[in-house]
Formats: C-alpha cells, sequence, structure tokens
C-alpha cells in the first residue's frame, strides 16, 4: 500500500506544480487548478467558493468525515535561481522540486492520493490565498459554523504535528517633517528620516527587552523592520518617511496589544501616524479563551488521538490560528522543512510525503 500510495502522491504533485497559482499575481482559476481539483473529488460533495480577485475555495465533503484537511493552492512568485523548471516537478535524490512542492502542495498530493486510493469518509477545504496575507478564503469559511472534531492544516512541519506558533501584526508608520535647506539648524531634529531612526531604534531596544520573556522554546517578540521609503536628496531636509514593519509576537498574546504596547514605549517630541495592516491571532488563539478546549492542552489532545509526534511550537504563522480562533481544535501538519519554502529549488523529501501520506490514510478511517 506504501508504494501504491507513494507513486499516486508523486502524480498528482507533478500535477499541481504545473498549475502557475503564484499569489500574485492571483490566477487561481485561469490556472486551471479548480477544475483539477473538482475533477479529483467527483466522489464527493463539492461547493466551489468564489470570493474574487484570485480568492476561492473548494470545499468537498464525503461521508460522515470527523476531521477537517486544510490545504492553500496558491504559492509565492518564482524566486531568483532557480535551476530547474519551478513549474516541472523534478525528482532526483530523494526530494522532489519544484515551486509549492514544499509550501504547500506536496501535502495536498497526497490527500488525493488517499481519495484515488479510495476513502468513505473526508472533508477537506483546499484555499487560494493564504499567501497574498489576508486569508480571506479561511475567514470566509469561518464565518458558518462548523462541527469538526478537528482541523488537520497543512504547512510543511517536517512530518510533526504542531500545536502552537506566533501571531503577526504589521503597520505602516509614517513621519513628516517641514522641508527645507540641509543648513538650517533644526534638521538635526526635525528631519522626518532623522525622526524615523530615532523612533526605530527605541523600537530595537523595546524588542531586544522582549527577548526576557519567552514560551516553551520561543523567546521575545519577533520585530522585523522590513522596508523605508522616503527624503529627496543630500541637502533637503526629508519631509516625509514611510516605514513598514511587523512583530511576531509569543503563542498566547494578543498581536493587536502588543503592537500597541511597542507604540506606546516609543517616546517622541513629534507627531507619528502608526496605520495597523495586516493583524493575525497567534496558536492557540486568545480569542478562542471561552472555548471548550480551545488551548495547547486540547490541541495535544487531537495530536495524540491522531497518532503523531509532537513538534516544539515554532515561528511562522499559519491560518490553524483562524481555525483555533472559531473554537476548533487543530494543529498544523505537513510533509517539509519551512526552510526549503519560499526559495529557489523549493524541494519536499520523498521520504516526508510517504511519511504523510500514510499517516493521512490512517486518519481518515482506511488503513
Amino acid at each position: 500500500m506504501t508504494s501504491i500510495l507513494l507513486e499516486k502522491t508523486i502524480k498528482h504533485l507533478q500535477a499541481l506544480v504545473a498549475f502557475d497559482t503564484c499569489n500574485p499575481p492571483r490566477k487561481i482559476q485561469e490556472s486551471g487548478i479548480i477544475d483539477y481539483l473538482t475533477e479529483q473529488l467527483s466522489d464527493a460533495q463539492v461547493e466551489i467558493m468564489d470570493y474574487g480577485d484570485g480568492s476561492i475555495n473548494v470545499y468537498a465533503v464525503k461521508g460522515q468525515p470527523e476531521y477537517l484537511f486544510n490545504f492553500h493552492i496558491d504559492t509565492v512568485p518564482v524566486a531568483q535561481g532557480w535551476e530547474t523548471d519551478p513549474f516541472v516537478l523534478t525528482v532526483k535524490d530523494d526530494k522532489a522540486y519544484g515551486l509549492g512542492s514544499c509550501d504547500i502542495k506536496g501535502a495536498a498530493a497526497c490527500f488525493l492520493a488517499c481519495v484515488e486510493q479510495g476513502l468513505s469518509d473526508y472533508a477537506v477545504l483546499f484555499s487560494s490565498d493564504e499567501e497574498y496575507g489576508n486569508s480571506l478564503c479561511v475567514k470566509s469559511f469561518l464565518q458558518q459554523k462548523h462541527n469538526y472534531a478537528g482541523v488537520i492544516v497543512a504547512e510543511p512541519t517536517q512530518c510533526k504535528a504542531v500545536l502552537a506558533h506566533r501571531g503577526v501584526a504589521t503597520a505602516e508608520v509614517s513621519f513628516t517633517a517641514k522641508s527645507g535647506h540641509s543648513s538650517e539648524s533644526r534638521t538635526l531634529t526635525e528631519n522626518a528620516i532623522h525622526q524615523a531612526t530615532s523612533w526605530m531604534t527605541q523600537a530595537i531596544e523595546w524588542a531586544t527587552a522582549e527577548l526576557e520573556s519567552n514560551y516553551h522554546n520561543l523567546h521575545g517578540v519577533c520585530l522585523n523592520l522590513g522596508k523605508i521609503e522616503g527624503g529627496v536628496k543630500p541637502n533637503i531636509i526629508a519631509p516625509s518617511v514611510t516605514l513598514h514593519m511587523g512583530i511576531r509576537p509569543l503563542p498566547g498574546e494578543d498581536p493587536q496589544q502588543k503592537i500597541q504596547e511597542m507604540v506606546s514605549s516609543i517616546k517622541t517630541s513629534y507627531p507619528v501616524s502608526v496605520t495597523a495592516k495586516f493583524i493575525a491571532p497567534s496558536f492557540p488563539s486568545v480569542l478562542a479563551e471561552n472555548h471548550s478546549g480551545q488551548n495547547e492542552l486540547g490541541n495535544t489532545l487531537l495530536a495524540n488521538k491522531l497518532g503523531l509526534e509532537i513538534s516544539e511550537p515554532v515561528n511562522f504563522w499559519t491560518e490553524a490560528a483562524l481555525f483555533s480562533a472559531a473554537g476548533l481544535p487543530a494543529i498544523v501538519y505537513g510533509p517539509g522543512n519551512i526552510d526549503k519554502a519560499h526559495t529557489a529549488n523549493e524541494w519536499v523529501a520523498l521520504s516526508d510525503l510517504k511519511t504523510v501520506v500514510m499517516n493521512y490514510w490512517r486518519m481518515l478511517g482506511d488503513d
């Protein structure tokens, strides 16, 4: 059975990789992947939910499934440095190379292999905008109540069940000043770039102090001052600067409260505008505190019931946090290592695919 399921997994992964689902440009429907998934799921009741602009869900249910499996089918754009065609699966030395092979079309292929082999009961949600950063697909799906005993969200976790990860809060920070000649004495304090430099220095000091807090193996808040733009030229006082930044608080912390805490700690003598952008809860979500079992203990019980090895908490964010916030027990589980995602020559080990497809087969009750 193992060799048969692995063979079918590779066949489906070859097909999935060939569909250009880069996000952006979000041409998911045009890629043909929706038709392919619909065809593979023809033994189930399939619902297509199109929210526009490339945000599409494929939701399929057969029989009386206990668990929901979730896979995002979009990928990041092609990175520079690929040595093979990113849209052609290349298998070499126990590795399957291709865009999305690790994140996370490899896991989707494992599930489709199980479906092809024959399942009595299953529920699956394929979503298409996880890499875009707004998660409209999952958020919209969760507007309706679902009573699954657990959700398995596929991401590269090295075949271990992740029960906790950081949240995310990004923001756009704007600094303004009166333009003028750089020989004016006021340039030292009123220059927008100087203001931004002082602000960023204090933000780094705040994040450094936060390293004293921890959650299992994770320490402090991950701060990233990702992009800064503004100014005119060396002899003109910079009139405006925009900083794009983000933080990733520890599991159990509210990302929005944490970024407000950081901003409040920074002392300024000039106006600063902070506009929140993408805010995503940690996992398990603090929003789910009033739900029965919605904490790491509840997720542990789910992982144990499914017979999966448990991972330490991870730094990267997943949409499992959204399912958790909606009151559903969840774990993150899939083949591959996150350090192979979003890179040139992305790959997933065939041994990982073998492990995951056999665990899917077992979890789905057709062993």
